[in-house]
Order: structure tokens, then sequence, then C-alpha cells
């Protein structure tokens, strides 16, 4: 199988959500770890200063913007067909997150997937979402 054959395995993300992300992020082995691609994604909250206080704020306006839409969507359906991102969203809004916020979670999150697929060249494998890395 190649690298697009193994996105297409994960439950939720379909042709769209991956030519999106491609097109607008390239080659997706050049990023040399998760939290860069979600920069150059701007999947991030902002940070608001004042003083001594710090608080975050809304998503990051600046990123690619078709890809992170569309990762925003792929979310969305992923909630509805894949067990474990429905579980990591019910996880997050239980604990008192705002819905919007667990769906951006959860798009971070499928980012994580997308990257660690197209890495190392494999099928989706979900006892793998949730398991802790060495």
């Amino acid at each position: 199988m190649d690298i697009i054959d193994n996105l297409r395995t994960i439950p939720g993300v379909s042709d769209k959500t991956i030519f999106a992300l491609i097109s607008e992020c390239g080659d997706l082995s050049r990023f040399k770890n998760n939290s860069h691609l979600i920069g150059y994604l701007g999947l991030y909250p902002t940070l608001e200063q004042s003083g001594n206080k710090l608080t975050y704020g809304p998503i990051a306006k600046r990123g690619a913007k078709l890809a992170k839409k569309a990762l925003y969507q792929a979310a969305i359906a992923a909630i509805r067909h894949n067990e474990q991102l429905a579980k990591l969203y019910r996880d997050k809004v239980s604990q008192g997150r705002a819905k919007k916020e667990a769906v951006v979670i959860v798009a971070r999150k499928l980012a994580h997937i997308i990257l660690a697929i197209y890495k190392n060249n494999v099928a989706y494998n979900p006892q793998r979402v949730f398991q802790a890395s060495a």
C-alpha cells in the first residue's frame, strides 16, 4: 500500500482532507515532530498576556487555512465514526471543555495520527491511538 491508501484507513478522513493537507503542507515528512506540524497549521490557541495575567484565547488565525478547515471537518466526522477519537471528545467535554474546543483537540490528535502514518507508511491501527510513546 502507498501512503495515500494508508491515510484512507483512518475513519473519518476522506480524500478531500488528505489532499487539502498535502497540497497546503507539501511533503509532511519535512516536519520534525508533531508540534512543528501543529504550528504550521495554526491549530494552537493564542496567548494573551497583561502584566502577570496569562490567558489562552481562541485558535490562531495564522496557518494553512484550507488544511485547518479540512482537519476540523474531518475531526467532526471522526467523532462520529472513530471510537477512540469519539472517546477523546467525550472525555474533554466531560472535563469541562467547550464542545468546539474539544473538536479542535480531536483535530490536533488527527493531525498527529496523519503525520505518524505518513512518516511510517503503515495503516491506521486503533490500538496505537492512545498508546504512550517510549
